[in-house]
């Protein structure tokens, strides 16, 4: 049997002759009895890592002790915690003992932290997390992950650090499990203690459905309270039944499962090493299906003359009542171009002054070669006589696209969200930049039944793509009910921008066929974006392209055409006998050459096809999330846009609500974007205010009010400030 040079190593540190062996395993494991280690097949494992992995076995090889296992069969909740408590233990131990191992195995872990081994990339604070996962994350994957521990805290990392034996770890273990337990049923408590009226509807409305409570289904609405009003509301009643006190004192001291309390870190650590080891699994590369039927993008030439005469029925024939309705629309139209003039304005002078800041940053210094005359007095005392001359780069020329939800989801907020992209398109065309707005949709095709030649075609169509894609796996791009509608254009005279500004923003331009809002294509939207957006940057000469998504919720998944996208399938072994097949689905870009891992599930495609336009294109990628600020609809934004999010659901909540009072958004990391801003309903909403100052008013009382005036303008438009940040 061939040795490798691996496996002599662990019995060179391991100062004995261990039993090594390789076996389709999932993991490495030590059994401490038989003095037997075992190593997977690993897969695309660096010498580092697979250095950090032997040296952490061959550790528990020369100090984990049977006194490990009795306690776990005890109490088998606080297993994950003396796991990563003993390793932090082992592996200093092994680093004392073999100084050398030390940067290796640094290195290991930082390169498994990058791979994001311990599932925490789209954790939006450390501290979020539970006490056991950050002190993993600090003695794993070194301090420059950015963990921090409060006061407290830092006393139980630095026991950790201390221990020298498995009781100690055993000690610790149990310690840390109970404060966390403590600290997550008072985050809880705090929540229960902040809920509405609303919330308590909520509340009394899921138990008479379900008979039970559910946490999950309490919304925090902007409301607030007295602390009289708060006292009375928890007074108790004069008289009380015996269960009305046990559901009360329920609610005020919430219990926590051992699931939550479990170490998320160490489990996503295990989980992901099996991966690397699981030689049963099959690699299924898929690609982007290039053919449409017909071209998804909907003109807006096109469309203004499609959705002609919006509001009424027959132009030709127009009524008093017809006359009346268009000129209301026409003035509202007028007053919400005329109140946003100012605000564009404001914000185009904050443009100018941050892209000449950004410049003059970049500003260089250098001799123009003359001499200074005032200077050639001092030849004596220095060399430098020459003039100098201020070198200042030209600015990058700038283009944007904005890709808006128009599903049926989104109709509570269309308006008010149109009247926003409005501001941006202006606000484009002010600074002279080429910009494109278009909203992906799926009802456009449902306008009209196609012609017998027209079906004929469509046919012939399908069944040809069939034959060509046929032993590929290619994800469909639904162009049977995917379009994108070109609402504004840079290209666009200032006659037809405003004619379709005119439309949009009232409902009955949903009345036409074909442009009622429906489902929600937004990753059939994003792979149209990843394959076109080079061609838009060409035919624009843009340097500087910024994308920004406009939408409520999240997409559907796309399908290969061979099949479902499934983890597992079943086949069969040399016997016959029927077996189960682990697959992992990869998709490879043909120009950076990056390969990146895809799901059956919408929202992580969703993250995917982000990042493939980001490392593309090179462009910059902002996203607007619009939802309610309830806890039931944060809660689905988390979903939504951290699939695999592994910190405190409670705490991150509660963190947006404290932005949205503070700011009026909240920001999320880590979705594919370069940001993505959490927009409760009402901010979406345009407000404008009048000064109003009284006439015997000092100085100081004109400034206060003028103040306000000034921002509430800013404010009221969320979307227009923070793209400004970003674009300039």
């Amino acid at each position: 049997m061939d040795i490798k040079s691996s496996d002599l190593s662990a019995r060179l540190l391991a100062t004995e002759n261990l039993s090594v062996q390789r076996a389709r395993t999932r993991t490495a494991s030590f059994d401490v009895k038989s003095r037997v280690l075992t190593l997977p097949l690993w897969k695309d494992m660096t010498p580092e890592i697979e250095d950090m992995l032997v040296g952490h076995e061959v550790g528990h090889a020369l100090y984990t002790t049977d006194d490990y296992f009795e306690p776990i069969a005890q109490n088998s909740k606080i297993m994950t915690y003396l796991n990563v408590l003993e390793d932090v233990r082992i592996e200093k131990l092994i680093k004392r003992k073999y100084p050398g191992l030390r940067k290796r195995m640094n290195e290991g872990y930082k390169q498994l932290n990058d791979r994001d081994f311990f599932g925490v990339k789209q954790v939006q604070s450390f501290d979020d997390l539970l006490l056991i996962d950050k002190i993993n994350l600090y003695f794993k994957a070194g301090f420059s992950c950015g963990v921090q521990f409060s006061p407290e805290e830092r006393q139980f990392a630095n026991r950790a650090e201390r221990t020298e034996t498995v009781a100690e770890v055993i000690e610790l273990a149990e310690e840390i499990w109970a404060y966390s337990k403590e600290q997550l049923e008072e985050k809880k408590k705090k929540a229960l203690q902040n809920q509405t009226p609303e919330d308590i509807e909520d509340l009394e409305e899921s138990e008479d459905q379900d008979g039970e409570f559910d946490d999950s289904d309490i919304d925090f609405d902007d409301f607030e309270e007295t602390d009289e009003e708060q006292d009375q509301e928890l007074k108790p009643a004069k008289q009380k039944s015996s269960g009305e006190e046990e559901k009360k004192e329920e609610q005020e001291s919430p219990s926590v499962g051992d699931q939550e309390l479990e170490s998320k870190t160490e489990k996503a650590f295990a989980e992901k090493l099996e991966d690397l080891a699981d030689e049963s699994t099959e690699y299924l590369y898929h690609e982007f299906d290039k053919d449409y039927l017909v071209d998804p993008v909907i003109g807006y030439k096109t469309i203004l003359n499609e959705t002609k005469a919006v509001w009424v029925k027959d132009e030709e024939n127009l009524t008093e009542e017809d006359r009346n309705i268009i000129a209301s629309e026409n003035g509202k139209y007028d007053k919400f171009k005329a109140e946003t003039t100012s605000a564009v304005n404001y914000l185009v002078k904050e443009f100018e002054m941050r892209k000449s800041a950004a410049l003059y940053k970049r500003a260089q210094v250098s001799k123009s070669g003359s001499l200074d005359m005032k200077k050639v007095y001092a030849y004596k005392l220095q060399d430098d006589l020459f003039k100098r001359v201020t070198v200042l780069p030209q600015g990058k020329n700038h283009g944007m696209l904005f890709l808006l939800d128009w599903s049926g989801s989104m109709d509570g907020v269309l308006e008010d969200t149109l009247k926003q992209v409005i501001n941006l398109a202006m606000f484009c065309a002010r600074i002279n930049i080429p910009y494109r707005v278009l909203a992906f949709t799926s009802q456009y095709n449902d306008r009209k039944y196609p012609s017998d030649a027209e079906y004929a075609r469509q046919r012939e169509f399908i069944t040809n793509k069939r034959i060509r894609n046929e032993g590929k796996n290619i994800l469909t791009n639904a162009s049977n009910n995917f379009h994108l509608l070109e609402l504004f254009s840079s290209k666009m005279t200032t006659s037809e921008f405003h004619s379709m500004g005119k439309r949009v923003i009232n409902r009955r331009f949903q009345w036409n066929e074909g442009y009622s809002t429906g489902g929600t294509p937004l990753n059939e939207a994003l792979v149209w974006m990843y394959l076109n957006i080079d061609k838009y940057i060409k035919q624009n000469s843009i340097e500087k392209l910024t994308l920004i998504t406009l939408t409520d919720g999240e997409g559907g998944p796309l399908y290969s055409s061979e099949g479902d996208m499934s983890d597992t399938r079943y086949g069969y072994d040399a016997n016959g006998m029927t077996k189960k097949i682990k697959q992992k689905h990869f998709i490879r870009d043909e120009v950076t050459q990056k390969t990146y891992q895809l799901t059956r599930f919408a929202n992580p495609q969703t993250e995917t096809y982000l990042r493939m336009i980001k490392d593309r294109h090179n462009i910059m990628v902002v996203g607007f999330y619009i939802c309610r600020n309830a806890r039931r609809d944060l809660q689905c934004a988390l979903n939504s846009n951290l699939p695999s999010f592994n910190g405190d659901v409670y705490s991150q909540i509660e963190s947006w609500r404290k932005d949205f009072r503070h700011q009026g958004f909240a920001s999320i990391k880590n979705t594919g974007r370069d940001d993505l801003f959490l927009i409760p309903q009402t901010a979406t909403k345009i407000v404008e205010s009048d000064l109003d100052v009284k006439a015997d008013a000092n100085a100081k009382v004109i400034a206060k009010e003028f103040g306000k005036f000034l921002n509430v303008k800013k404010t009221s438009r969320v979307l227009l400030n923070r793209f400004v940040g970003y674009v300039a």
